[in-house]
């Protein structure tokens, strides 16, 4: 939904890219299909079947309400950079997108492995900038915002942001009519703008939540 452009680039690029999935999306006790669904979604893109990684653990329940706790997600993704030998690592900023706190826990378990000196030296991190409710449904129109407020972005043409509305679309299960309109309109279908961290920057962020 959010990760389309930068996930299909690299792909494209040649870079051995994997996918880690928290959560196997059960709230609405469609778990299964929403796994298979991922599953189609990533061959779509490019992701190979084997490079994909879904944790099933209890503490991460699929919920808008539910806190994850911290720790155990900084283990899970430990675990899984340390294991593939990973040298760059995306995932959400504080905002997490759409401020789903579930979103947002992955940020801040990154943010405690470099508080705990856990972060592998070798691995460069990189958020997906969050941008206001106007920018978000700009679609291309966000272009020229994006060239000018960041360094690091995906941009897809026309022809590729259809195979990112293709993978989209094979979350059947969660295409509710508002999503259609999301796949219309939204610029993360089309434009993935990133910020590299590093420690004084989550020192930084941890400040303004505090």
């Amino acid at each position: 939904m959010f990760f389309g452009p930068t996930i299909f680039r690299l792909c494209e690029q040649g870079a051995e890219v994997y996918l880690l999935c928290l959560s196997n999306g059960n709230y609405e006790g469609k778990g299964g299909e929403r796994r298979k669904e991922l599953w189609n979604a990533c061959r779509e893109l490019g992701v190979p079947d084997s490079n994909i990684c879904l944790i099933m653990d209890t503490r991460l329940p699929d919920d808008p309400k539910a806190q994850w706790p911290v720790p155990v997600v900084a283990r899970l993704i430990q675990h899984k950079l340390e294991a593939l030998d990973i040298d760059t690592l995306v995932t959400f900023d504080r905002g997490g997108v759409s401020s789903h706190p579930n979103h947002s826990a992955a940020f801040y378990a990154v943010a405690y492995m470099f508080v705990e000196k856990n972060m592998p030296s070798k691995c460069t991190f990189y958020t997906l900038d969050s941008v206001n409710i106007l920018r978000k449904y700009l679609g291309f129109l966000d272009l020229p915002l994006s060239f000018v407020l960041s360094s690091k972005r995906y941009f897809l043409r026309w022809t590729e942001s259809r195979r990112v509305t293709r993978a989209m679309k094979l979350h059947k299960s969660q295409m509710v009519w508002f999503r259609y309109l999301y796949v219309m309109f939204s610029r993360y279908m089309v434009i993935n703008t990133l910020r590299k961290i590093n420690l004084a920057d989550i020192e930084l962020e941890l400040e303004v939540d505090d």
